[in-house]
């Protein structure tokens, strides 16, 4: 397998690529936006990496969203934001 050599200026494509990570992630981003992403993920290891990182947080949040927390909690948090007025 031949690795792909990086061709760019790493810091400026990096960053911008990291930056748009999340939005690419959620499908928000033009079609020649998010080839962008796709192609400079395809040829950044690093980059990828963060990806997966990210791709692997997204999937933590959304399962764990699914569960809802215990009625006994949601009283708890009511009762300590009535205590905590501030003057």
């Amino acid at each position: 397998m031949v690795e792909q050599m990086h061709t760019h200026h790493e810091v400026d494509e990096c960053v911008a690529a990291l930056h748009q990570v999340h939005a690419f992630l959620h499908n928000e981003l033009l079609e020649a936006d998010a080839d962008a992403i796709r192609h400079h993920l395809h040829a950044c290891e690093r980059c990828m990496e963060q990806y997966e990182i990210e791709t692997a947080i997204e999937e933590m949040i959304r399962r764990a969203a699914v569960a809802k927390a215990p009625s006994s909690l949601h009283l708890k948090i009511r009762s300590m934001r009535i205590g905590r007025e501030v003057s």
